[in-house]
């Protein structure tokens, strides 16, 4: 079982339908959202969503290690490197991008549009939910 952490960094995308991935061998797929903000069970202002920009730098590097953890747990208990979600170039994917790959996570981007993959990308999200992994 390979287990899914999709990021969600605004309302927007959290208004948006979570993308289906589908992986080779029919595996099965453990799906979990994280939320930019500090609260998962009760969940304010998203980081992309926050008006102050002061307040996104003070929160940014504490909800960075959140995310480290949680990417770096998932991979111990699960025995495989989860695959970590993004969509868009705010700044909670980018922060999400980067501290998912240094938990031990391989990063998805979830839309095959034309603006280029964030530096710590491993796969492109095709539209019938496969994985195409990208040529570095």
């Amino acid at each position: 079982m390979r287990h899914v952490i999709v990021v969600v960094g605004s309302e927007a995308q959290r208004r948006q339908a979570l993308p289906r991935i589908r992986l080779l061998n029919d595996e099965a797929v453990r799906e979990s959202m994280w939320l930019a903000c500090r609260d998962q069970d009760a969940p304010g202002a998203l980081l992309d969503d926050t008006k102050s920009v002061v307040l996104r730098i003070l929160a940014l590097p504490f909800l960075a290690y959140r995310f480290y953890l949680l990417v770096h747990n998932t991979r111990l208990w699960a025995g495989k490197r989860p695959l970590v979600l993004i969509r868009g170039r705010g700044l909670a994917s980018r922060m999400a991008a980067y501290a998912g790959s240094w938990g031990g996570g391989d990063i998805v981007k979830a839309d095959a549009g034309a603006e280029p993959a964030l530096g710590p990308t491993r796969y492109v999200l095709q539209p019938d939910g496969s994985l195409k992994l990208l040529d570095v």
